[in-house]
């Protein structure tokens, strides 16, 4: 049995995936609950410039870090609307997007810390490395 001491709080993470519906406006059909690990995209709404909305640094820890297995059709990955907050250096609240191209794939992003944002990189279905994405409008 674990320490209760050594044993990490894992209070309000959701190992269960998520289930979010990409669509060409952020609404809560769309946005990353913060202790979410895990989040399953469905089939997008309106075609490949449908997104989901990672959630906003001050929510998580440094290190948080949430995979993300995207659809076939394509789609985009951004962070929450006028924030400025950046996933691999880029601000993509709409202005710039993270994009995911057609084919199924699993992406990861891991939150370095409040000024550098979001980390972002992923996988295809046969485990090929997405060469790195940097976002773009």
């Amino acid at each position: 049995m674990a320490n209760p001491s050594t044993t990490p709080n894992l209070k309000g993470v959701n190992f269960e995936a998520v289930q979010l519906t990409p669509d060409d406006s952020e609404s809560v059909l769309n946005i990353i609950p913060s202790g979410a690990k895990v989040v399953k995209c469905l089939d997008g709404v309106n075609g490949v410039n449908d997104f989901v909305t990672l959630p906003s640094l001050a929510t998580v820890r440094d290190g948080h870090s949430i995979m993300i297995i995207c659809n076939t059709a394509g789609m985009e990955i951004r962070t929450p609307a006028s924030d400025a907050e950046e996933i691999n250096s880029e601000n993509c609240d709409g202005t710039k997007e993270y994009t995911v191209a057609a084919g199924d794939q699993i992406h990861y992003f891991t939150k370095i810390d409040s000024t550098i944002g979001w980390m972002g990189n992923g996988y295809t279905a046969i485990g090929a490395v997405v060469g790195a994405i940097t976002p773009g409008a």
